[in-house]
């Protein structure tokens, strides 16, 4: 009889003896690479031809965009300037153009989420793009039926899946009503339909609101702070905007623990504003955090200073010349980049949290 089929013995009982077995290559290879970041992965295909064999592989490409989504870094732009890549770790974390020479016109840059920016045009037909910065991949989007302004409150959605092998995203894009002084209107991309189409909501106000342009998205409604001590929701799945009001002036919205946050930061104070709904009501959580690091500016308890909740454990913020990076696990601070860098922070830039994916577009 074969020693397979021996009675008394379950198949379970051999897959797990054959995993013992395993040497290390092959724990690593099935275990370990779809967890890595992009730019380790494309390093580790020069240890083998079945390693190279199986990162070039789209299924294992698609299960690295599930697996691995660890925050890399921030992308940065200053006014008219060009796109930088300010990484975690600079030996693990990379994009081989960061300044997206590779899109046919120069870009601004307006979001990001699990890998894939959301940027646009420079020219006069203000095209939107989508891309991943580390295969270069690319979509140009057809024309918005909307005028967005020069600075649209734009927020991408992409949510992996390991169920659904094509990348499915959308764009939501809230603009000033050109018919209502003060009032917001909202229009949304599919890429499944391939197209633009205006909600039918408009968000009004007792006085004229301006929209910052870092949004994020949890469980299918979209945030963006406002200059009126409030949050703007909008919900997608039926299509319904709504304000909600902040504890505080906050500088920045993100998503910490699986709920919406805002945060500021005076001196090395750090302040977070946690939202919780009780009974549909709005209630805000305040968190005081002390930050400290030795190459922190010496002058920078006398201002506030931009911070950027990154949608994981950290949260990062400036000291007028760097960018620090606090994990809210560890407790520890460490900087990320400095005035010497090329990709030194400036205070009138715009910063997205990047995720090193390898998720193909097409």
């Amino acid at each position: 009889m074969d020693k397979e089929t021996k009675p008394g013995r379950s198949k379970a009982l051999d897959k797990l003896n054959n995993n013992l077995y395993m040497t290390l290559k092959e724990i690593i290879r099935e275990h370990v690479l779809r967890y890595l970041p992009a730019k380790s992965l494309c390093k580790f295909k020069a240890v083998c031809r079945d390693w190279k064999l199986l990162i070039s592989n789209p299924f294992f490409e698609h299960s690295q965009a599930n697996f691995s989504r660890s925050l890399s870094g921030l992308f940065g732009q200053t006014p008219g300037g060009v796109i930088s890549f300010i990484p975690l770790d600079p030996m693990a974390y990379g994009v081989p153009d960061p300044e997206m020479k590779f899109l046919p016109e120069p870009v601004d840059l307006l979001a990001s989420s699990n890998g894939l920016l959301c940027l646009r045009g420079r020219t006069e037909d203000k095209a939107y793009y989508i891309c991943n910065p580390v295969n270069q991949q690319w979509k140009k989007l057809p024309k918005p039926e909307a005028e967005h302004g020069s600075f649209p409150a734009v927020v991408l959605v992409f949510e992996p899946s390991l169920l659904k092998f094509e990348t499915d995203y959308q764009i939501i894009c809230a603009f000033p009503s050109p018919d209502f002084h003060g009032a917001y209107e909202f229009e949304m991309y599919s890429s499944t339909a391939n197209s633009w189409k205006i909600s039918p909501e408009i968000l009004f106000g007792e006085r004229p609101r301006v929209l910052e342009r870092n949004g994020v998205h949890l469980n299918g409604v979209v945030y963006w702070l406002s200059n009126e001590f409030s949050l703007v929701g909008y919900d997608l799945k039926i299509n319904r905007a709504k304000l909600i009001p902040c504890f505080d002036l906050s500088d920045s919205v993100g998503v910490i623990d699986g709920k919406i946050c805002t945060s500021r930061k005076q001196g090395r104070k750090l302040i977070i504003f946690v939202l919780s709904n009780v009974l549909g009501e709005a209630k805000w959580e305040k968190r005081r955090l002390w930050v400290n690091h030795s190459n922190m500016c010496p002058d920078s308890s006398e201002y506030t200073q931009h911070v950027f909740i990154t949608g994981s454990d950290l949260v990062m913020f400036n000291d007028g010349m760097t960018i620090f990076c606090y994990d809210l696990k560890t407790k520890e601070t460490k900087s990320i980049g400095t005035e010497s860098d090329c990709n030194q922070y400036n205070r009138n830039g715009f910063y997205v949290p990047c995720v090193n994916s390898l998720v193909r577009l097409h």
